[in-house]
């Protein structure tokens, strides 16, 4: 490709007008194209950055980004002059019709992009060493040192890759893997997932996602049983949290039955970091994954917990670029070193239809477990309450479809009447299935009725309540029921 650079050939002409040229021109690529080049300012050419700007507010607005549309857009913000005016965007459109890999030529806008980037650094770094007095701050030296050696590696200058390919591509040996034995499935405690899967637990925020996954954690650790699983050996877990307090966290370990006695236990085996402060977002901050790598390699892990996801990503949340560079940037780097994670995340405003956000929540993840509470009640002596939370854990998307699809919880707990949970008297069990066999069958029963009522296919719970209260139909009145009556009642309207 021949190309008008600057003398330093830090950019590539035909190569950015060919990208901007089919996002104009191909229908349904810009995301394609956004997730190589996420930002305008990977762009050379002010105009191109405003081009692309207006290309990628445009895909946000779901609206087309044809050279109408981007011409439109920037007249409208008064920016059609910074573009270099209609004549030249029909020059980067006319680009695009000769483009051959798109995605190609978006990987050499970004190479340069990040010269550019290194080379500024290594300016700024050689600047600082030459200004700064080397009796007054010799780890400031150190630091821009390795400042300088990072940006001067981080420099491509294009040509064949570096002969790697052994560690970067490897090459399955077919003998080795058929002589391998799977018929052991390497579950985790609890048997709802497996070593080095990545997993999202959802729930809306008062049915005890943080409280249910500490429980979990504590037997984990110590080599407990846990959701009727047999006792396996201890596990190491590495735990981001921005939702919780200090007293929140040791006041549930202690109402689990942790003690003084487990420091030296809950110090080997919990990394706990509290309202951690990343670089940036998980999923948009190249600086801010390496850091939690770095964490994560400091010792051995078997579980890296998220806890609340939303919390350490940024972007829309039913964007599926959101997700996908999640995933690229952290679930994929810990699958490979066969570290499983746990992201705790939300249910969106309408509950059954999950957690809130893009499909690609549920794609990018091994498995999506629902929890929701279906029943609770509470029993008083003088001193004591007694509460008994009836939950659920329903797999509701699974990759590989081992173990089961569903589990039914008590969560016992005790505490004093208006004050604190009491010590060891907090735990999650297995619910006994006479009881989980006769909440289902109430459910099925309200669900039969409907259908002989001739409830309309298609109703989401508000339409439901409606229909029902002008038919005189009754409906459970505990919000967590209905919404099983409501997706009991989908699948069974579906399937007929």
């Amino acid at each position: 490709m021949t190309s008008e650079q600057d003398p330093n050939q830090l950019w590539d002409l035909q190569a950015e007008q060919a990208v901007l040229g089919t996002c104009m021109t191909v229908l349904y690529i810009v995301p394609h194209i956004r997730a190589v080049i996420p930002e305008p300012r990977a762009f050379f050419r002010s105009q191109h950055q405003v081009i692309y700007s207006a290309i990628l507010d445009l895909a946000d607005q779901d609206a087309p980004t044809d050279t109408i549309a981007v011409h439109d857009y920037l007249q409208r913000n008064k920016t059609l002059g910074q573009a270099g005016g209609g004549d030249y965007l029909h020059t980067v459109m006319s680009a695009g019709l000769l483009a051959g890999d798109p995605a190609y030529h978006a990987r050499i806008v970004m190479r340069h992009w990040s010269n550019r980037e290194s080379i500024y650094r290594l300016e700024r770094a050689i600047r600082e060493i030459k200004e700064q007095d080397p009796d007054d701050g010799p780890d400031r030296l150190r630091t821009l040192g390795e400042d300088l050696l990072k940006s001067a590696d981080n420099l491509s200058i294009g040509g064949t890759p570096a002969a790697d390919t052994g560690d970067r591509f490897p090459r399955l040996d077919w003998t080795d893997a058929f002589a391998t034995d799977f018929s052991e499935i390497n579950w985790l405690p609890g048997r709802w997932l497996e070593r080095g899967q990545q997993v999202a637990l959802v729930g809306d925020g008062k049915v005890g996602k943080s409280i249910f996954t500490l429980d979990w954690i504590w037997r984990a650790i110590t080599g407990r049983p846990a959701l009727g699983d047999i006792r396996r050996e201890p596990i190491n877990v590495l735990y981001f949290d921005r939702e919780n307090s200090l007293r929140d966290i040791v006041t549930r370990l202690s109402a689990f039955g942790a003690t003084d006695d487990d420091l030296a236990v809950l110090n080997e085996r919990f990394d706990y970091r509290m309202f951690p402060r990343f670089s940036g977002a998980l999923n948009a901050s190249d600086t801010a994954a390496s850091e939690l790598l770095a964490i994560v390699d400091e010792q051995p892990r078997d579980v890296v917990i998220l806890d609340t996801v939303s919390r350490y990503i940024s972007g829309k949340e039913n964007d599926s670029d959101t997700w996908l560079e999640l995933y690229r940037r952290v679930h994929e780097p810990l699958k490979s070193r066969g570290i499983a994670s746990i992201r705790l995340d939300h249910f969106g405003k309408d509950i059954e239809k999950g957690s809130r956000g893009s499909s690609a929540k549920t794609q990018d993840v091994d498995h999506v477990w629902e929890l929701t509470a279906y029943d609770e009640t509470r029993t008083f002596t003088d001193t004591v309450e007694a509460v008994t939370t009836r939950l659920k854990m329903l797999r509701t998307h699974t990759r590989t479809g081992l173990g089961d699809d569903v589990f039914h919880i008590t969560r016992r707990g005790e505490k004093e009447r208006g004050g604190a949970w009491l010590a060891g008297r907090t735990r999650h069990e297995l619910t006994d299935s006479t009881a989980a066999d006769a909440h289902r069958a109430r459910i099925q029963t309200y669900v039969d009725d409907l259908i002989m009522r001739g409830v309309p296919a298609g109703f989401g719970r508000d339409r439901l309540k409606q229909w029902a209260a002008q038919n005189k139909v009754s409906l459970p009145t505990n919000n967590g029921h209905l919404v099983e009556v409501v997706r009991a009642l989908k699948e069974a309207q579906n399937s007929a």
